[in-house]
């Protein structure tokens, strides 16, 4: 299958359609994303306990942020091979 398009260039948007729409694939990345957002998380509230400003006033707050901007760029990321295993794309296939 060829991946250029008409000028010569990579035809990156055929190109993950084809390859999400392997449900290994997909499957994959989405696990891979979650374990990567669970380590972004933890990393995110250290991050605000080692420049001090997690303390009983506004560690839960950071918390609760920190694990909001990881299920946020987990949905993000994971909502590409979703609609593409829904059938988003199929005209490029």
């Amino acid at each position: 299958m060829d991946f250029m398009d008409p000028e010569k260039r990579h035809d990156i948007f055929t190109m993950i359609v084809v390859g999400f729409s392997n449900g290994w694939v997909s499957g994959f990345y989405i696990l891979g994303m979650a374990l990567l957002c669970l380590h972004l998380s933890h990393g995110t509230s250290s991050m605000f306990q080692s420049i001090g400003w997690k303390n009983k006033a506004y560690g839960p707050f950071l918390d609760r942020f920190a694990r909001i901007a990881a299920l946020m760029i987990f949905v993000g990321y994971s909502s590409i091979p979703v609609a593409i295993l829904l059938g988003y794309g199929k005209a490029a296939r």
